[in-house]
C-alpha cells in the first residue's frame, strides 16, 4: 500500500493486508458501508473515506423502505448482524413486532378521500427504517477515514488507482468504488458528457422536521403508523407525512414524542401559471406551507396548521436524477455505486434498494476477482489463466451492464411517478399511465419495465 508521507492517517489495520492494495470506498453511505462490511466478512482489504466528520453529521436524514431489497441487504451481512437490521433500524420496532405495515395510503388532500393504498404484505418482506440508525449498524466494526473528501484520482500502469484528498493526503488501491452520492465528484470525471443528463425536475420542494406528542400524531396514525402522502386536485401540489421515531423505539429516542418529517412540493413549470419558488426566509416559507394547509382537509389541515409555526426550521429540497446510459462503460480502476449510479428522485421509495441491490451485484461480479488467491481460484474455474487486469475488467463490465439494466427503468419510473405527482389528473383514470395506474401508486420491484426515453420532461 502507498501513502502520502504527509497524511495523518496510518492504513487501519482492521481492514487492510499484506499484499494487493486495498478496495478504496469514498463515501460511508448505506452502500459504501454494506460494502464494506461485505469486503471484511469476504477477507478483500479495504478503506473507506468520508467527507463528514461522523455518523451524525446529516442527522436522522430520509426515512427508508426497505423491500425488494432486504434479503439482499441480510445476505450480504454477517449473520449476527444481519438479524439486527429490522429491529435496531426500525422507526417504531413497537409496530413492527406486534407484525404491523404500512400501506402507504394515498389521499386526495381538499376532500381527504383515500384514493389508493398498497395491499398487505407479509411483516418479513419489508421494514421502514430511517438512514441514519441503518448507516450506524452498518458501521459497526469498520474503520472510517472521516474529513476526506476526495480531490482527484489516477489510474496506474500496473493496475492500481491512487486517490488524492483535499487536506493532501493520498493513497493507492485495487479499485476506487464511489459512493459519493447524487453529486458524485468520480462521476463527473469518468463520465463528463453523460453527467451532464443530470436533470433538475420540475418542482420545488421544502422538508421539515417535526416533534409530536402522542396526542398530537393520532389522527394520522389512525390512518397509517409509518407513512402516508396525498395530493392536491386543484393546484397539483403533493404532501407526505413520514414517521421517523417513537417514544422508547431505541435506546436514544425521546420517550415522549414522535418524531414526523412533512414534505411539501409543487409543479414548477410555465404551463402551471404563475410560477412559486422555494421563498428565500424561513418566516416566508412557513407562509406558503400554510397557504398550502389551507386547501386541505381534515387531518390534515390541522396537522400542519398547529404543528409548523414560523420559527420552525423549513428546508429547501432540490429534486434531481440521472439515469445511467445504456452501455455504460467506465474505464480504469474506477467505477460508481448507489446514488452516483442512479440517482432518482424519492417520488418511489427504491433509491435504497437499488444502492444495497448494487453491492449484491458487484459481489457477485466483482469480489470473487478481488478475493485472496484460494477463492478466487474456487471463482474462476477455466479463467484462471486468464490476465487478472481483463478478468477484473470484464468483472467490472458485468456489474456495470447489471446495475444499469435494473436501475435505468428505476430512475425513470421515479421520475414519471414525480411529475404525475404534480399533475393530478394523471394519477386515476384516464389521464393515468399505461395498465391504469401511475409508478407513483404502483408496485415496487426490481425489475421494472420501464424505458420510456421520449418521455417529456413536463408530464404532458
Amino acid at each position: 500500500m502507498a501513502i502520502s508521507a504527509d497524511s495523518p492517517n496510518p492504513p487501519p489495520a482492521a481492514s487492510s493486508s499484506a499484499g494487493k492494495p486495498p478496495v478504496l470506498i469514498i463515501g460511508a453511505g448505506v452502500s459504501g458501508l454494506l460494502l464494506a462490511q461485505h469486503l471484511k466478512r469476504e477477507g478483500v482489504p479495504f478503506r473507506v473515506f468520508e467527507r463528514d466528520g461522523d455518523l451524525a453529521t446529516r442527522g436522522a436524514g430520509w426515512g427508508l423502505t426497505l423491500h425488494w431489497s432486504l434479503t439482499a441487504l441480510q445476505s450480504l451481512l454477517p449473520a449476527a448482524l444481519a438479524e439486527r437490521i429490522c429491529d435496531e433500524s426500525s422507526v417504531d420496532r413497537w409496530a413492527d413486532r406486534r407484525g404491523e405495515l404500512s400501506r402507504f395510503p394515498f389521499f386526495n388532500l381538499e376532500s381527504g378521500e383515500l384514493k389508493a393504498q398498497t395491499p398487505g404484505a407479509v411483516k418479513s418482506a419489508r421494514v421502514r427504517v430511517t438512514r441514519e440508525r441503518l448507516r450506524r449498524l452498518l458501521a459497526e466494526g469498520i474503520d472510517i477515514e472521516w474529513g476526506k473528501s476526495l480531490h482527484e484520482f489516477t489510474t496506474n500502469n500496473n493496475g492500481t488507482v491512487n486517490a488524492i484528498f483535499d487536506d493532501g493526503a493520498s493513497c493507492t488501491g485495487t479499485l476506487l468504488v464511489a459512493c459519493d452520492g447524487g453529486q458524485s465528484r468520480v462521476r463527473r470525471v469518468l463520465f463528463p458528457d453523460e453527467s451532464e443528463l443530470t436533470m433538475q425536475l420540475p418542482v420545488r420542494t421544502m422538508g421539515v422536521k417535526i416533534s409530536l406528542t402522542a396526542e398530537q400524531i393520532e389522527p394520522i396514525r389512525k390512518l397509517d403508523l409509518f407513512f402516508l402522502q396525498g395530493g392536491s386536485p386543484q393546484n397539483n401540489s403533493f404532501m407526505y407525512i413520514s414517521v421517523l421515531d417513537s417514544p422508547g423505539n431505541q435506546i436514544d429516542s425521546n420517550p415522549d414524542v414522535f418524531l414526523c418529517q412533512m414534505h411539501l412540493s409543487w409543479p414548477y413549470h410555465p404551463s402551471c401559471g404563475a410560477l412559486i419558488d422555494v421563498p428565500a426566509t424561513n418566516e416566508e416559507r412557513y407562509e406558503l406551507v400554510v397557504s398550502f394547509a389551507k386547501t386541505w382537509a381534515e387531518p390534515f389541515r390541522s396537522f400542519a396548521l398547529n404543528n409548523v409555526h414560523p420559527e420552525t426550521p423549513i428546508k429547501r429540497l432540490d429534486v434531481l436524477d440521472w439515469a445511467p446510459p445504456i452501455g455504460l462503460r467506465s474505464k480504469g480502476q474506477a467505477v460508481l455505486m448507489g446514488d452516483a449510479f442512479h440517482l432518482m428522485s424519492m417520488y418511489r421509495g427504491e433509491g435504497a434498494n437499488h444502492a444495497i441491490v448494487d453491492v449484491l451485484d458487484f459481489a457477485t461480479h466483482v469480489v470473487p476477482m478481488l478475493a485472496p488467491c484460494s477463492l478466487q481460484h474456487a471463482h474462476q474455474g477455466a479463467a484462471q489463466a486468464q490476465d487478472p487486469a481483463q478478468a477484473l475488467r470484464q468483472a467490472l463490465d458485468r456489474y456495470e451492464d447489471a446495475v444499469v439494466s435494473r436501475s435505468r427503468p428505476g430512475v425513470l419510473a421515479s421520475r414519471r411517478a414525480c411529475l404525475d405527482a404534480h399533475a393530478y389528473s394523471r394519477l386515476f383514470g384516464e389521464g393515468a399511465a399505461a395498465g391504469g395506474i401511475s409508478p407513483l401508486l404502483s408496485k415496487r420491484e426490481m425489475a421494472l419495465q420501464f424505458d420510456d426515453e421520449s418521455m417529456e420532461l413536463m408530464g404532458q
